[in-house]
């Protein structure tokens, strides 16, 4: 018992000190808009699976040919579209099939590409991604944190304190980002966020 309460004793004594070096601060949000240019990429599932009824010469290459020349007449460049065998067989299907990939940085033909019909085709999953280069992220880090500044400041003025240098930075950005498409979906924009803890003076 005695050695139980003595090594409580201790470690009180211990977050006591530790917590008494840790000096008054305040921590706030730093955030800065930016804007992007994504890459798309949608894709669409062709498969015998989707054809609910039986008709002579209703094959996979039928449907692909179908849908590839439905394409072409909506204006989809052939460059932005490859096939993805593996994709479809991941899936599991009982019937024949494909994948249809489309990737563009057109939005225009993004939008092409996803309102295009055919036989036994349904839409797979659609997505954007970026990448923000090292400059980018220090540029958009600076005036977040300058965003976050202004905060405490403001905040410590209420109470008759100071904002003294900052101690701890938390910034969770990535450099690469994919992002799925749902209709509420905000293309262009972004927000560059970082957590910032500044000493109360």
């Amino acid at each position: 018992m005695k050695k139980t309460a003595i090594s409580i004793i201790l470690i009180f004594i211990t977050m006591t000190t530790f917590a008494q070096n840790i000096p008054n601060s305040i921590t706030v949000n730093g955030e800065h808009e930016y804007v992007i240019k994504p890459e798309f990429e949608a894709k669409m599932i062709l498969s015998l699976a989707n054809v609910y009824y039986d008709a002579p010469g209703m094959t996979l290459p039928d449907l692909k040919s179908t849908y590839l020349n439905n394409l072409e007449k909506a204006g989809i460049s052939k460059s932005s579209i490859s096939e993805d065998e593996l994709a479809y067989a991941i899936m599991g299907y009982d019937k024949e099939g494909t994948v249809i990939k489309l990737k563009t940085k057109s939005t225009e033909e993004m939008k092409k590409f996803l309102n295009v019909r055919g036989l036994g085709v349904t839409k797979s999953d659609a997505n954007l991604s970026y990448v923000l280069s090292n400059e980018e992220m220090a540029n958009y880090t600076k005036l977040a944190y300058e965003d976050a500044k202004a905060k405490a400041t403001a905040m410590a003025e209420k109470i008759g304190r100071k904002v003294g240098k900052a101690l701890y930075i938390t910034n969770s950005n990535s450099n690469e980002t994919v992002e799925s498409i749902y209709y509420a979906t905000e293309i262009n924009n972004r927000k560059y966020n970082i957590s910032v803890s500044f000493e109360l003076l």
